[in-house]
């Protein structure tokens, strides 16, 4: 297939502030190697079957020419057995976020960036920490969150307690922020807008924030650093996805046949929300 210096995007989201962050980042790098991004977004909103779709928008991508495909995976059962399908050997693809099998990909550590937040607040002296997000005991990539921080608690002989949540982030967070009954001291929240909501519902309630209870997001969407108090936050490392992620494919595009995987790590950002300033005084 004669070269077009062209690379295929697919995406599922695009509406929120981190999946437009990292898009961004990747339009940059993708530039910086003398790459266009042709990008295509297979919502797992809108269609009725966004499994097909985004089968769909693979075989699309690849008949408007593009070299080599980055996918931003979802973490279901079975995803790389369909990417790899649709694919059918024609052209590279890289994977970023959620692991997949048999591909090349770059993925975050998720289990550890929550194990070191969950212990952060265990040192700041915190026993009653709920998790705010998807279920530990689930085998798909998705309950990475969940197992780190499960981790951190039964190291320190802590009861974990999961609190779940529906997709409408910042608006299930806010709801229960108004429902925390004073059963803990510390939430861990599966992302930065699930936090917001809940800082907000909890302020409403008249429960302070890190006073009464500290609150922690993962993340680091600007307006994190800016809301009162300010997010202590996992800051994912999106120009290092992007990187990793198009070093990978220019491997392949030079005749790389084994897949890698780069595995990376968020930085926690310690800010108000968790009291470790208050605890320094």
């Amino acid at each position: 297939m004669e070269k077009t210096d062209t690379l295929g995007l697919l995406a599922y989201q695009i509406s929120l502030k981190t999946f437009g962050i990292i898009i961004d980042c990747l339009l940059r790098e993708a530039n910086r190697q003398n790459y266009q991004l042709l990008m295509r977004v297979a919502s797992d909103r809108i269609p009725q079957n966004p499994l097909e779709d985004q089968i769909m928008q693979v075989k699309q991508l690849i008949s408007r020419g593009a070299d080599g495909l980055l996918v931003h995976t979802r973490g279901g059962e079975g995803e790389s057995e369909r990417i790899l399908d649709a694919v059918k050997g024609r052209v590279p693809v890289v994977t970023f976020f959620y692991p997949t099998q048999n591909l090349s990909g770059v993925v975050l550590d998720l289990v550890s960036d929550f194990y070191e937040v969950t212990e952060h607040l265990i040192n700041l002296g915190h026993e009653r920490i709920g998790f705010i997000g998807e279920d530990w005991n689930e085998s798909s990539p998705l309950s990475n969150k969940g197992k780190g921080y499960l981790l951190a608690m039964q190291q320190h002989g802590l009861t974990p307690n999961r609190i779940p949540v529906s997709d409408i982030y910042s608006k299930a967070g806010y709801r229960l922020g108004k429902e925390p009954g004073g059963q803990f001291t510390a939430l861990v929240c599966r992302d930065d807008y699930t936090a917001i909501g809940v800082c907000r519902g909890l302020r409403e309630s008249g429960i302070r924030v890190p006073d009464d209870v500290a609150v922690v997001g993962n993340g680091d969407i600007d307006v994190a650093a800016y809301m009162m108090p300010s997010l202590t936050t996992l800051a994912t490392p999106y120009e290092a996805i992007a990187q990793a992620a198009v070093d990978l494919m220019l491997e392949q595009l030079e005749g790389q046949d084994k897949p890698g995987q780069v595995t990376l790590r968020s930085d926690l950002v310690v800010r108000e929300s968790c009291g470790a300033n208050k605890s320094e005084k």
